[in-house]
């Protein structure tokens, strides 16, 4: 499974063309005598496929209040939002109507890092960072959609 990374200052990501179950539910999942883990299972289980799952990480500013790295994950994730509008997709990934984005529906998995220079950068900047990074990322998508699942097989099948 081919993982795509893009980074700026601010903030990096990291897309796969497939989902994965977020770490969070996994932990629930493999704990089997959890007592929320039936809900978690069930809910992993009817997470609509058709949608991009992503979440934002506040790992790397830590050392920050509680409040500064809610406030900076908050900014991050309306930027990202604005960003997936822009190009024409909702906020789970769907097409918007009218919209003349040819690769359909923004699937698979992104994970979004927040850098520590993020915190005390205006919100333009952030956006931009963004809106750069989700291009980045249609990019790779699209590379991918576009390139063949098994070169192997075609070059078989041609040489037969």
């Amino acid at each position: 499974m081919s993982v795509f990374t893009g980074s700026t200052q601010n903030i990096v990501v990291r897309y796969w063309v497939k989902q994965i179950t977020p770490p969070v539910a996994s932990r629930y999942i493999s704990a089997h005598i959890h007592p929320i883990r039936p809900k978690v299972v069930h809910m992993s289980a009817h997470r609509p496929k058709d949608t991009l799952w992503w979440r934002v990480s506040v790992n790397k500013i830590l050392p920050e209040r509680r409040v500064v790295r809610s406030w900076c994950a908050r900014r991050v994730r309306t930027a990202f939002t604005q960003a997936m509008r822009q190009h024409g997709f909702d906020e789970v990934g769907r097409l918007l109507p009218g919209s003349s984005e040819g690769q359909g529906n923004l699937t698979g998995t992104l994970e979004i890092f927040i850098h520590p220079p993020c915190v005390v950068q205006n919100y333009e900047v952030v956006q931009k960072d963004a809106s750069q990074l989700l291009s980045q990322v249609m990019a790779h998508r699209a590379a991918q959609i576009s390139t063949p699942k098994d070169a192997s097989t075609k070059n078989a099948s041609t040489k037969s």
